[in-house]
């Protein structure tokens, strides 16, 4: 099971890396920064599947949308991914042993 969260982690990890290649990019043609969030990430990867996953909690919960999902979305995907991964590393990291001395 740790293992599995170590490689998710260094998943986001990776994902961090491929914005900020991203976002480096974007900067080197536009001359701008043109930082990529969480939602063009998505909107990027599915984009019916965030505009499905939009309507449907504005048509039940709007303010869930307004006040937590859309500004959590809204968020740079870097440092998000970054954090994420890390956390996860750290959290499912092997256990060391301690051997102890004969004296």
């Amino acid at each position: 099971m740790m293992a599995i969260g170590r490689w998710i982690g260094w998943l986001f990890l990776m994902l961090a890396g491929a914005v900020l290649v991203r976002d480096l990019l974007a900067w080197h043609d536009l001359h701008r920064f043109a930082l990529l969030s969480l939602a063009g990430f998505w909107r990027d990867l599915d984009p019916a599947g965030f505009r499905a996953a939009e309507g449907g909690i504005n048509r039940l919960a709007p303010w869930l949308w307004s006040w937590l999902i859309g500004p959590a979305v809204a968020l740079w995907a870097l440092p998000v991914f970054g954090a994420a991964g890390l956390v996860l590393i750290r959290a499912c990291r092997r256990q060391q042993r301690r051997r102890r001395r004969r004296r």
